[in-house]
């Protein structure tokens, strides 16, 4: 472009130029370099420094060229939404086109149709494609009449009537260039020609017809509260009109309205009446990957997984069939199955999040977590910081012990969400790692004071302050963690527990005693009530009483194994009522999912590791 311009000015400033040759030499050339330059800045968007050089073109150019340099003008105008001015220049390019130049007239009727919609003008529109159906039979223009109507809010027989015209435009080509030869004629010939330019065009064509006409469906069918019936009707009137090239796509369709009403037998029913090896491969890999979807959700995994492999068949091509399978191969711990077919999906289209967040997770499981990093930082320079791929880079310096670079992403999330408790959770244990307490403690404190729910918060809380010397301030939190999680003793242990550290004897034992009464399979409780009572000089027979439950209750349970290197024995010891441990939330994968505000509280769930006070618990408190 700038060197365009300065051969421009040079040849300008050249002195030896006579009228003659000026006139059939260098004004042709120059005028020429100026429809290049203004076509440049077009294609790069200056559309000001366009509109520059068309006016100046227009000033230059003969008569015949006029026209041609008003219809660009115009075209600018609304490409810079300027749409009055563009309708005058459209109108103007009307009255003076000639008759016979009917391809730019109706280049100006659609331009001045779209102007008319765009200003919300949508009666005068519909004339214009009126006008342009009357010169030809343009899958564009009958699409954009029976939008107009349906905008201007007409009658249904009108809106009907305007897609049974759209669906029933025939399509003068044939799907395959097969199609149009003689049966004799070779495999090698048929595949040559299907790489044909003219083949391509037609296809495009029929592609294009087949969207009009689904988006036209789309439409009508939601006209009335019942979809399911207009999408019937559509379907129906695309069978009187022998375009069964386009049934398959409507039922999909019409499958898609069933799912969004939850009726998934019906969805079942519509999917499974196409899952044929006549479909056509494309339409084909689509329903099975509906169905591969719809039972992996209903928990059908093995059906799931045999849809996914023939959607996959199907069309090896298609993105979310690479997907399906590698989330199924993913579920089924198949990690280095499932990145193959994530790197498929890559290979498809390197931009898509999903394969490459996919991949990074695949790659995590794996353990190589240097190559899940790259793919996450990755992410991140395209999608600069996503909460989900930012708890992803956390979680892999988690796991690669660098816990400052993790607290640094976290603290990244924290700035985009600044009341996500579960962060904050995540944040005041990293910062307890690092051996910053007072960062640790604010940040428990806040997520407490967000979400006072989480049972793990509370516990760090109590134990910090039982850790220093403020047992009053812990008391609080642990009844706190007693009333949510009522169904085990250790929350009630541990608030008996801090009452005897500040004193409050006679408190503690009451509650020693309302726990036992509570549990009365729990050795830890007796353990310290015989100890209490002990102490204090209680009567014998109240010590004899507690000692002899504690002993038939530990020779009913079983012996545990010696103690081993790190000081743990090796059974745990575990109240008779207790619960098993629940899951924490998970994604889809069945691995812990990336930060998502719905699924904090799954994660701050009220399930504990060990309902039991452990060794640590009964040395800190005893």
């Amino acid at each position: 472009m700038k060197q365009s311009e300065k051969m421009r000015r040079k040849l300008h400033e050249i002195p030896d130029w006579n009228p003659a040759e000026r006139k059939s030499h260098l004004d042709p050339l120059l005028l020429k370099m100026s429809w290049y330059n203004a076509e440049v800045l077009v294609a790069s968007h200056r559309l000001d420094d366009a509109m520059k050089v068309y006016v100046e073109l227009r000033n230059t150019v003969g008569p015949d060229e006029q026209l041609s340099v008003l219809m660009r003008i115009a075209l600018l105008h609304r490409r810079r939404k300027e749409y009055e001015q563009a309708l005058k220049l459209l109108h103007k390019l009307l009255d003076d086109l000639p008759t016979d130049q009917s391809h730019d007239r109706l280049v100006v009727l659609r331009e001045a149709a779209a102007c008319h919609a765009l200003t919300g003008r949508w009666d005068t529109a519909y004339k214009y494609c009126q006008m342009i159906l009357q010169d030809t039979d343009g899958p564009e223009a009958a699409f954009n009449s029976l939008v107009c109507l349906v905008a201007l809010k007409s009658d249904s027989k009108r809106i009907e009537s305007a897609f049974v015209k759209l669906v029933s435009l025939k399509a003068d080509f044939s799907a395959t260039p097969g199609d149009r030869m003689d049966p004799g004629v070779s495999e090698e010939y048929k595949e040559m020609i299907s790489h044909d330019s003219l083949f391509m065009w037609e296809k495009q064509r029929k592609q294009k017809l087949e969207l009009y006409i689904l988006n036209a469906a789309q439409l009508v069918a939601n006209l009335d509260s019942d979809a399911i019936s207009g999408y019937e009707w559509c379907i129906e009137q695309a069978k009187n009109a022998g375009r069964t090239d386009i049934l398959s796509a409507l039922e999909i369709a019409k499958a898609n309205t069933y799912l969004k009403a939850e009726n998934f037998a019906k969805t079942l029913e519509v999917l499974m009446s196409h899952d044929t090896d006549e479909e056509e491969p494309n339409l084909r890999a689509q329903s099975c990957g509906m169905l591969a979807f719809l039972n992996f959700h209903l928990g059908n995994f093995k059906l799931s997984k045999e849809n996914a492999d023939k959607a996959y068949e199907a069309n090896k091509l298609s993105l979310q069939a690479c997907l399906n399978k590698g989330c199924l191969e993913y579920k089924e711990d198949n990690f280095s199955a499932a990145l193959q077919y994530f790197q498929e999906a890559l290979i498809l289209n390197s931009a898509d999040f999903r394969a490459s967040y996919y991949a990074g997770m695949t790659l995590k499981a794996l353990g190589n977590y240097q190559d899940a990093l790259t793919v996450f930082m990755k992410l991140n320079s395209v999608h600069l910081n996503r909460p989900t791929v930012l708890y992803q880079i956390s979680q892999i310096y988690q796991l690669m012990e660098e816990p400052a670079e993790a607290f640094a992403q976290l603290e990244k999330i924290y700035t985009l969400h600044p009341r996500e408790p579960f962060i904050l959770r995540q944040l005041g244990e990293l910062a307890d790692k690092l051996g910053d307490k007072g960062a640790a403690l604010w940040y428990y404190n806040e997520s407490h004071r967000i979400f006072p729910l989480n049972v793990d918060v509370l516990n760090w809380l109590g134990r910090f302050f039982v850790a220093s010397q403020f047992p009053e301030k812990a008391i609080t939190y642990f009844e706190q963690a007693s009333k949510i999680d009522d169904s085990v003793p250790k929350w009630p242990l541990l608030a008996a527990g801090a009452m005897r550290r500040a004193g409050h004897l006679t408190d503690a034992y009451n509650k020693y005693v309302d726990i036992h009464t509570a549990f009365p399979d729990d050795p830890d409780c007796l353990k310290v009530l015989v100890r209490i009572c002990q102490e204090t000089h209680a009567p014998a027979a109240e010590i004899a009483k507690y000692q002899q439950e504690l002993d038939l209750l530990l020779r009913m349970r079983p012996r545990e194994v010696p103690a081993t290197a790190g000081g743990r024995s090796q059974l745990q010891p575990q109240s008779l009522g207790a619960r098993p441990p629940t899951a924490a939330g998970k994604n889809a994968f069945g691995q812990q999912s990336g930060f998502s505000p719905v699924l904090s509280a799954a994660r701050s769930g009220l399930s504990t590791a060990n309902f039991n006070l452990d060794a640590e618990d009964l040395e800190e408190f005893s």
